[in-house]
């Protein structure tokens, strides 16, 4: 306790004598979203909150990963990804139905809880941080190195519960539940 006092003392003097570089955005006329720094943060932690890549967030605040951070400054974010126009609503046996046809008959009422428990069941569905994605909430940034080779080229393919599903095949292929556990 008495060490963060000391670190957030030794913050504010510093901030105040204008040795610490504090990130401003660079291109206002670029900046169309902004993020305020909380306690903990670092820049790569700010990308990944705003689902976007450490370089960009840099690139827009003319920062480098040593640029200091200070709670309640303001900085610029990438603006959000548009979102994809919604796409007829699926009924429930059609969703189930393709889970079935995507998994083994022995491991597709496992499957098929898991994907109750993480989306209800709707294909459609990004969890609040914007990071997991469909049916099994695949975590895109996380897996996109091998996702192409299930057809998945970019997050808003693991919309679609065809390729969502045989995206959470491969993973469970390679991981086995420890994903969803």
């Amino acid at each position: 306790m008495v060490n963060r006092m000391r670190r957030v003392l030794l913050c504010a003097v510093l901030a105040a004598s204008g040795v610490v570089a504090v990130a401003q955005p660079a291109h206002a006329a670029q900046c169309v979203a902004t993020y305020v720094v909380k306690a903990g943060d670092s820049w790569w932690r700010i990308a990944e909150k705003n689902n976007t890549n450490l370089r960009a967030v840099l690139s827009l605040n003319n920062a480098k990963k040593s640029t200091k951070l200070l709670a309640g400054k303001t900085v610029c974010v990438p603006g959000a990804a548009p979102v994809p126009a919604p796409q007829q609503s699926m009924s429930r046996a059609k969703v189930i139905q393709i889970i079935r046809d995507a998994w083994p008959d022995e491991l597709e009422e496992r499957a098929l809880a898991i994907a109750q428990r993480e989306s209800n069941l709707r294909p459609r569905v990004v969890n609040r941080s914007g990071c997991c994605y469909g049916l099994f909430q695949i975590y895109y940034r996380w897996h996109k190195t091998w996702l192409p080779s299930v057809g998945v080229r970019s997050a808003q393919d693991l919309l679609d519960p065809r390729l969502n599903a045989a995206a959470a095949y491969r993973l469970y292929r390679n991981n086995g539940w420890g994903p969803w556990e």
